[in-house]
């Protein structure tokens, strides 16, 4: 008899052992979810796609979340779809803009790089709305032919700066609104159907590039 209840005994006693063992590893297992799902949103949020793959298991809610909210926009992905003509029309815009600005800033005496920057922009603008033009006339559109409302409005804000202060609005709007051509112009290389349209927008590109990257370096300079 004693035999027999120091057997059952032994026996209650394993069947216990393996019930911890078995909720210890459940446990460790969840931990190991949750640390894996804020290692992936570590990972992502510090640019490092390599160690960024979610593991098995790992809870995906918080990650899905963080990635919707940070991921960089692609800003040719935000530009609402546009015909060739209106992309032509938009391009004479824009350049008649950049040259209205530029030759108030040369009206304004500006000096060093602005100066430079400023003919360039009047030299290269021009040009290239003299090669654009025959490509509307061909296509029966219509250019406007002036600076918009917008532009018009930012001008004559303009007038009233003088002096480094001036330069300094100058040099910045040149930023802003070449960004926004960039993602204009590569949006007809990408979606264009008219070739004479992409053809005038893949050479002028590079262009338009350049004025960016020279606005940006020279309105640092000037912060």
């Amino acid at each position: 008899m004693k035999i027999t209840t120091l057997s059952l005994l032994c026996a209650g006693m394993l069947a216990l052992g393996a019930c911890s063992s078995n909720s210890g590893k459940t446990e460790d297992a969840n931990t190991a979810g949750g640390n894996a799902g804020d290692n992936y949103m570590n990972s992502a949020t510090n640019g490092d796609t390599s160690a960024a793959s979610m593991p098995a298991g790992a809870d995906t809610s918080k990650a899905s979340a963080m990635n919707s909210s940070t991921a960089p926009a692609d800003m040719n992905a935000n530009m609402a779809p546009m015909t060739d003509a209106e992309f032509m029309m938009k391009a004479d815009e824009g350049g008649h803009n950049e040259i209205g600005l530029s030759k108030l800033a040369l009206s304004k005496g500006v000096t060093g790089e602005a100066k430079t920057y400023a003919d360039k922009m009047v030299a290269d603008h021009t040009k290239a709305g003299a090669e654009l033009k025959p490509i509307a006339q061909k296509k029966n559109v219509k250019l406007p032919g002036d600076m918009d409302a917008e532009h018009k409005t930012i001008r004559d804000n303009m007038t009233k700066l003088s002096g480094k202060e001036f330069e300094k609005a100058y040099m910045d709007q040149m930023v802003t609104d070449h960004v926004k051509t960039v993602a204009l112009f590569q949006s007809e290389i990408k979606n264009g159907k008219d070739a004479d349209a992409k053809a005038f927008a893949s050479k002028t590109l590079p262009v338009i590039q350049q004025h960016t990257d020279m606005a940006k370096k020279d309105s640092n300079m000037k912060m």
